[in-house]
């Protein structure tokens, strides 16, 4: 019997036409909306032959239509608008958005109500409307937690919930991740999922380091520990300095899970950024990952740049600690007294001394 799996990787592939053909011995009419809705994706995304967009989509309508359970129902017609709303066809998106949450008032169980009400909100969220998704979620949530009924089969919904919001996560870019993670976290930790909640906050830390270039294919692949292959992707997919930060952000990562590579990278980084063009939240950006990768000489070049008094004393203060934690206490005082924002000096200051002192 042929599996979801066979024929995603089929699609991945780009073997669309064979895909296609596979899609009727799925037996789960959810399942077969899905690939259907996945083939029409990726031929949007990757060249395929655009022709084809519309019927499959109108298969996928089809078999929706046909189910008879109001949940199934919503979960399709989100499936659908998902797959609209990323193809650019945003009324039709809109459209069935509408039909899902229309479905969804029939559903009795508010336990189920609230799990389905996460699957549409999931599919808002891989649309390109995040905002309207942690909205949802919310209601989501709430109406599990109101509902009257025993407390375990809340907490099986609520984590239910807590799932989908950590695969929200895992689609979007980092910027609009972190939401979903945080939220997804915050169920995890306060139900005592520990392992999920301890994967969950790896990968806010994650989202939070590998921001700029924060793609859900290079955080996936630095997750897994393929550095290289993250690197790839970043050189693949940016250039200029928008590189260069993306490759300083992985090396930080790399530091970070005890990787000594790091060192390599950020060498590398700066030997493929030729003739940058740096823009002022380039330069402060620059200097904080630097500081942090312990490349203080290079960090200082950058904070010397930066126009922003209060910022260029923030960047100079951050190199001035972190050289008196080195017990390079003549130098600190040096970058110390080169602080522009007299404040800031002073403060810089009395963190040099209590470090000195401690030692």
């Amino acid at each position: 019997m042929t599996t979801r799996e066979e024929i995603e990787l089929l699609i991945e592939r780009g073997y669309y036409e064979e895909a296609l053909s596979e899609v009727h011995n799925l037996k789960d009419p959810l399942d077969q909306i899905e690939v259907l809705t996945d083939i029409a994706v990726a031929i949007y995304q990757h060249g395929g032959p655009q022709e084809w967009i519309p019927s499959i989509i109108e298969d996928a309508m089809y078999i929706a239509k046909k189910l008879k359970d109001p949940a199934n129902r919503a979960v399709a017609y989100s499936t659908i608008a998902s797959s609209l709303a990323i193809m650019g066809y945003e009324e039709d998106a809109m459209d069935f958005f509408n039909r899902a949450l229309d479905v969804t008032g029939r559903i009795k169980s508010p336990i189920e109500k609230g799990v389905v009400l996460s699957e549409l909100a999931y599919h808002l969220a891989v649309g390109g409307y995040p905002e309207n998704a942690l909205e949802l979620f919310n209601i989501a949530f709430d109406t599990i937690i109101g509902a009257e009924v025993g407390y375990n089969l809340k907490v099986d919904g609520i984590i239910r919930i807590g799932e989908l919001l950590e695969k929200a996560g895992d689609a979007l870019p980092s910027g609009k991740a972190l939401d979903f993670y945080r939220m997804a976290f915050d169920i995890f930790d306060k139900l005592h999922v520990n392992q999920r909640a301890a994967v969950v906050e790896k990968k806010i830390e994650l989202a939070r380091t590998v921001y700029e270039v924060g793609l859900p294919s290079i955080r996936q692949a630095l997750l897994e520990g393929r550095n290289h292959y993250a690197l790839a992707l970043i050189e693949k997919k940016y250039a200029g300095v928008v590189r260069l930060i993306g490759e300083l952000e992985v090396a930080l990562w790399m530091k970070r899970v005890n990787n000594v590579e790091y060192l390599e990278v950020v060498d590398r980084a700066f030997e493929h950024c030729k003739n940058p063009r740096f823009t002022e939240a380039n330069v402060q950006k620059i200097a904080r990952l630097l500081t942090e990768l312990g490349s203080l000489r290079r960090a200082l070049e950058f904070a010397r740049a930066i126009k922003d008094v209060r910022k260029k004393s923030d960047a100079l203060r951050a190199i001035a600690v972190e050289l008196a934690k080195r017990n390079e206490f003549e130098e600190a005082r040096e970058i110390v007294e080169i602080i522009p924002d007299p404040e800031i000096r002073a403060e810089a200051m009395t963190e040099v001394v209590a470090i000195e002192e401690s030692r």
